[in-house]
């Protein structure tokens, strides 16, 4: 249960003040500081085996409610001890997405402890590569030995405080990330683990229990010709007139290159320059002027020194789009100097923006460069480095390589990305068992003979039962499950988010089929006898954690799939027995399987399964072809996931004694759809010509 244990500072850039808040224990901030990318990084003094959630506000009063209204940014945080730290760069996954803090005038932070580590032995977690106080450039592997006795639910990365994206070579402990796109300077890189003494899930366990554990903190200096990279959208749709900025700064003045593949690894549009830093204005368009399709690319960058003077800024031919710049040091342009100092070559600003403010001169690049006897403020920052405590630090005085090249992105999106490669929606509902029961009580049959009401006999019950009180186990991990999923579609470019609170009307009503892909992530039970109807059936439920009141819904209630390319298309719902022997084949008899015409495919289990919490990082991988393998069909997507989630070889999958079979049932032009089929009605109007595909992906018995 969450506790009130909460420490508030209110920060306001760029500058920043503290404010008094509420304070148990020893939990208070002890400082905060800017990353030069304008990013906010906390800390705070806390205790060993806490468990943080960060909220921010963007006003210390909000009208509506004269009081501070708090939203979550982060969740799960464990405890670094008196020194933990965390980095807010925005949250461009979440809807309504959070800003970036350098697009804020004023963020206010508040940390709260959530909990304490339950288990009885912790595990363990080191960085085995790189070492401390080593250089690195370009992608680096980082190598990561995690141990528990209990079972290991995840293992993330983090770079200076801000989380990296999951692994994705099938181990969960390598993780890539290209030093690139960050500056020159120090970093500090670590990693958490977090332990359950089993998977959640199975009725009538409350007995679940919770650890974490912190890596050292490996220190590195990253060190390249390359730095900085960065994208305006990380996913791009010329079809609706954007224009992608790709940015980078160079550690000297270069000769570059960039080629921009995509996601077959086409090379689409080239480009090149000269200069110590780039800006690409890519309007869209391929090479010969064609018009290329909405989607995610990558763009690769090479660059070679040329031993020309270093000029801080600006580059002589860093508008390679066609937008005109001057390549000779001793041409004449126009240059606009703001208010604060920086002076920049006025072809930087797009066509119709306001100069007014701005001092426009003509005078050459030799010139201004003369001007400066010591870097920018802001190339200062980007060249000496940043520590954690933030403070300055030199590169150890290595030079960078003079030449160099590399491939983007692998870091988080730093922009919203509005991608329509597809839509999805993710609904769950979490539980906690430990403090109470909950259940929905009896069904009842519908028959009222011979007096009293009768009741559905549930998930293999002998009669049924009037007292009827199945106790839920707890399902916490449904949140990671989500949120592994989310972030793992949002990078290749496809739009949607979560929904933690969802109701058994908001399925029977249609919030699904509006998406491509649904994932529904709840408790269910199947009927052992029939309703009225002479149907046996399974029923999804639903707990509103809030009034702690729960409900019930049918399965055949729900009519999944919409038409058009729009409409939902395959829906997934991860819950025990959904779509069990005894329920699918009465709902098949009866024509009942709410799988209407435009659905290509359902995609659940026929036995109990348990909250692997990997499961929807890896199915929307397998879907996507992360990693090193190309696109799976949804349905073998969803075994492999399955397989993958619950192998326990490496400590990390399931422990229960149980077995697991996962089912889909599908029109048969579906089977062998990719994610990408979101054309066409595959039902044939005769729900006998359904068929099912089963996979047991787990068997511990």
């Amino acid at each position: 249960m969450k506790t009130s244990h909460l420490f508030a500072l209110a920060l306001c850039l760029p500058a920043f003040s503290p404010h008094t808040g509420h304070c148990q224990n020893t939990l208070q901030f002890t400082s905060v500081n800017a990353t030069p990318e304008g990013a906010i990084q906390l800390h705070w003094a806390g205790n060993s085996n806490e468990i943080y959630e960060i909220d921010y506000a963007t006003s210390l009063i909000d009208t509506n409610t004269g009081t501070t209204t708090w939203n979550k940014l982060y969740d799960n945080y464990p405890s670094q001890g008196t020194n933990t730290f965390w980095l807010d760069t925005g949250d461009y996954y979440n809807t309504p997405t959070v800003n970036h803090p350098k697009f804020d005038a004023t963020r206010f932070y508040r940390v709260v402890t959530t909990g304490t580590d339950t288990a009885t032995t912790e595990p363990t977690i080191s960085i085995v590569s790189p070492s401390d106080g080593g250089t690195v450039s370009s992608n680096i592997t980082v190598a990561v030995s995690a141990y528990s006795t209990d079972t290991l639910a995840s293992v993330k990365l983090y770079v200076d405080g801000q989380e990296m994206p999951p692994s994705s070579d099938g181990t969960g402990t390598n993780f890539v990330i290209n030093t690139c796109e960050w500056w020159n300077g120090q970093h500090v890189i670590f990693v958490t683990a977090e332990s359950l003494s089993h998977f959640e899930g199975i009725p009538n366990d409350t007995g679940v229990t919770y650890g974490h554990a912190v890596s050292q903190m490996v220190n590195l200096t990253f060190n390249n010709l390359i730095t900085e990279i960065a994208f305006s959208r990380p996913y791009f749709e010329p079809s609706l007139g954007q224009t992608q900025q790709v940015t980078a700064q160079f550690a000297a003045n270069c000769d570059w290159t960039l080629k921009i593949h995509d996601i077959n690894g086409n090379t689409v549009r080239n480009a090149s320059g000269s200069g110590t830093s780039m800006l690409f204005d890519w309007d869209g368009t391929g090479n010969g002027e064609t018009n290329i399709p909405d989607g995610t690319y990558t763009y690769l960058i090479a660059a070679h020194t040329n031993g020309l003077a270093f000029s801080s800024g600006f580059s002589s031919s860093m508008m390679a789009s066609g937008i005109s710049a001057i390549s000779a040091e001793t041409s004449t342009e126009l240059y606009v100097a703001d208010d604060t100092g920086n002076v920049v070559p006025l072809a930087l600003y797009p066509p119709n923006f306001d100069t007014s403010g701005l001092t426009i001169f003509e005078t050459t690049q030799s010139d201004i460069q003369s001007l400066r006897a010591t870097p920018s403020l802001n190339t200062s920052a980007r060249l000496s480095g940043y520590t954690s405590n933030g403070s300055s630090g030199s590169s150890g005085g290595a030079a960078p390589p003079s030449g160099q090249g590399t491939e983007a992105p692998e870091r988080p999106p730093t922009a919203k990305n509005k991608g329509t490669v597809g839509t999805f929606l993710v609904g769950y509902n979490t539980f906690q068992t430990d403090s109470g029961t909950f259940s929905t009580g009896p069904i009842r049959t519908g028959w009222p003979y011979p007096v009293s009401p009768q009741y559905v006999a549930l998930d293999g019950e002998p009669q049924s039962q009037a007292s009827h009180g199945e106790t839920w186990g707890s399902m916490l991990e449904h949140e990671q499950i989500a949120d592994g999923f989310v972030k793992t579609m949002h990078d290749s470019g496809w739009k949607g988010s979560a929904n933690p609170n969802i109701t058994g009307s908001d399925v029977t009503s249609g919030a699904f089929n509006a998406v491509n892909v649904g994932f529904l992530c709840v408790h269910a039970s199947y009927g052992t006898t029939a309703e009225s109807d002479g149907v046996k059936r399974s029923y999804l439920r639903f707990m509103d954690n809030t009034s702690k009141s729960a409900s019930y819904v049918k399965l055949d209630s729900c009519s999944f799939g919409g038409a058009g390319t729009n409409g939902l298309k395959w829906m997934a719902i991860l819950g025990c027995n959904v779509l069990n022997d005894a329920a699918y084949n009465s709902l098949y008899q009866y024509g009942r399987l709410p799988i209407n015409n435009d659905l290509h495919m359902l995609l659940s289990t026929a036995s109990v399964e348990t909250a692997a919490p990997r499961i929807g990082t890896l199915w929307a991988q397998q879907m996507l072809g992360h990693g090193t393998n190309a696109m799976q069909t949804v349905s073998d997507s969803w075994f492999n996931a399955g397989n993958m989630a619950y192998d326990n070889s490496s400590g990390q999958g399931e422990t229960n004694h149980i077995i697991i079979q996962y089912r889909v049932a599908y029109w048969p032009d579906a089977i062998n759809d990719h994610i990408s089929d979101v054309n066409g009605s595959p039902g044939t109007g005769n729900s006998r010509d359904i068929q099912k595909k089963d996979q047991i992906v787990f068997s511990n018995p």
